[in-house]
């Protein structure tokens, strides 16, 4: 199964140089879990392919995803039980207000 991934940044970048570092690194170890989770899964879309949306908070350095996007009742419940610290839980007005915001510095 492919795994597609958006990305959403909650508020400003960081003035310190290492929480964006840590914040990265985070973001990367989130999504190579989850791609390894559901390598061998099977979705029920046509192209097996599912997309997720993750979500850079503003405070903290705990990167979150969306379950509301995945539709296969399966790969929601396996990603609840596997990433349960990982959910987001907020307002998807907050996810609309804040789409436009630039991800990383260069």
């Amino acid at each position: 199964m492919d795994v597609k991934f958006d990305l959403v940044r909650i508020g400003k970048f960081r003035k310190n140089y290492v929480s964006e570092t840590i914040l990265k690194q985070n973001a990367d170890l989130l999504r190579s879990n989850i791609r390894y989770l559901l390598q061998d899964g099977k979705c029920s879309h046509k192209d097996n392919t599912i997309h997720l949306t993750m979500v850079i908070p503003g405070k903290g350095h705990n990167i979150k995803i969306v379950l509301q996007d995945v539709r296969d009742i399966n790969i929601r419940k396996q990603l609840k039980e596997k990433f349960s610290n990982s959910i987001f839980k907020g307002d998807q007005s907050i996810l609309r207000d804040n789409i436009w915001n630039p991800l990383w510095r260069n």
